[in-house]
């Protein structure tokens, strides 16, 4: 499945991009402008720093889409593309240190065939790097069956679009829900110009001989390290996230702290799904000589956005500002139903870790 994945992140690899990221300018502080750089908004405060502690965390909002599942193009164009492209207009509106990803040159085709007044609107997000087309590709595609052809054109033809119609392009390949990666895959994407990976799909059981509470990163067992570089057969590779968290995760704690909320403490599940991202950080670059990794938040399958409630708790984070936290999720109750308030606002994002809200290649 994956072959030649050393833990070690490739030195000057990932400060040539960690560079390029520091070279964007910053809010001000206090200001609420919805007019961001080109190079996205970013919340006041230092440089990221990912060489020595606390580190930096960088967070990517993102809507996964299956374009085909158990639904047909007519419901994906009337429903879930209209509701991708409106909900979050609404919250770029509303939070001003918002970012969103969205792959697939496929479907800005349908954006723009099927909605061209909001088509003109969401070009014009993208150059303001509030709304970026991640993932380099036409699809979120398979890439186990296909040829290195097949991989290599939806690279080809995916950013061919995104420069055509935006002028930008991604460096990195997101593929969240794929079932299985193989050893070439590395290898493919670099010579395809790929400096980036990221999935969340090893935890669904990999075939990997690696990760579990021994090894290096403590990483779930399959997974053989949270951020690091992955190496093909022919010695070529990319930066790979391998273990960012649920794409349909939501923000419910001070991701800046290694405390969990104290109303997590009676509830089993919370604590399970609870992260110590200062923690984790730490060890990272105690293993790895570098200091960050990379986390998803959103929803899933049906396309939209993150939830409102995750994106004001970062906003608060962002601007060190005061929030309500909410209480954890009971099992079985629906994610898109807000829990109810754990207890007064607090101060949230004053915690040692650095955090980047951005877009999904500015690792």
């Amino acid at each position: 499945m994956i072959s030649r994945i050393r833990a070690a992140v490739l030195f000057v690899m990932v400060m040539s991009i960690a560079a390029a990221g520091q070279g964007t300018p910053a809010t001000k502080s206090g200001a609420k402008s919805s007019q961001p750089s080109a190079a996205g908004p970013h919340a006041p405060g230092p440089p990221a720093n990912i060489t020595s502690p606390p580190g930096t965390l960088y967070v990517v909002p993102y809507a996964h889409l299956d374009t085909q599942w158990r639904w047909e193009y007519p419901q994906v164009i009337s429903d879930y593309l209209a509701h991708t492209l409106h909900d979050n207009f609404a919250l770029f509106a509303k939070y001003p240190h918002y970012v969103f990803n969205f792959s697939g040159a496929n479907r800005y085709g349908f954006f723009k065939e099927y909605y061209p007044a909001d088509y003109v609107k969401l070009k014009q997000y993208i150059a303001q790097g509030r709304w970026f087309p991640a993932g380099s590709s036409m699809e979120e595609s398979d890439v186990n069956s296909p040829s290195a052809e097949s991989i290599l054109r939806q690279v080809l033809y995916g950013n061919e679009f995104f420069r055509r119609e935006f002028h930008v392009a991604s460096a990195e390949y997101m593929l969240p829900d794929c079932f299985g990666f193989p050893a070439s895959l590395p290898s493919i994407l670099a010579h395809a110009g790929i400096k980036g990976f990221s999935t969340q799909k090893l935890t669904w059981h990999s075939a990997v001989p690696e990760g579990g509470p021994d090894s290096p990163e403590k990483t779930p067992v399959g997974i053989p390290f949270n951020l690091g570089q992955w190496v093909g057969p022919d010695g070529k590779g990319v930066i790979a996230a391998l273990n960012p968290g649920s794409y349909s995760a939501d923000i419910r704690y001070d991701i800046t702290k290694s405390a969990a909320p104290p109303s997590f403490a009676d509830d089993e599940n919370a604590m399970r799904n609870f992260v110590d991202w200062p923690g984790r950080v730490k060890l990272d670059g105690q293993v790895s000589g570098l200091y960050t990794d990379y986390h998803y938040y959103g929803t899933g399958d049906i396309g939209g956005s993150p939830r409102e409630r995750s994106v004001a708790l970062m906003e608060a984070i962002l601007t060190k500002g005061m929030a309500t936290l909410p209480g954890p999720r009971r099992r079985g109750e629906d994610p898109d139903l807000a829990a109810a308030p754990a207890g007064p606002p607090v101060r949230v994002g004053d915690g040692p870790l650095h955090v980047i809200q951005g877009n999904a290649e500015q690792m």
